[in-house]
């Protein structure tokens, strides 16, 4: 698991789209996709999640190397 925090620095609601990836030793590379399209988040406030990266018939790595591949924000319109 990945513990990821999302806090909406904005004036309004806003929805996020985040790509995270993992890699590690022995070829172990995957892509965790959060959305928080369904309740989205409110001014100041924040969404921790701690999605699972799995690599089919990859060991899960002691000390991966985490890095940020996408991030979209899409603002409430009301």
């Amino acid at each position: 698991m990945v513990p990821v925090e999302i806090k909406n620095s904005g004036q309004n609601r806003a929805f996020y789209q985040v790509d995270i990836r993992v890699q590690g030793p022995g070829g172990f590379d995957a892509t965790v996709h959060i959305d928080t399209d369904t309740v989205g988040i409110y001014p100041g406030g924040s969404w921790p999640v701690e999605p699972t990266a799995s690599d089919p018939g990859k060991a899960v790595p002691e000390h991966p190397h985490v890095s940020i591949e996408r991030v979209a924000r899409r603002e409430s319109r009301g």
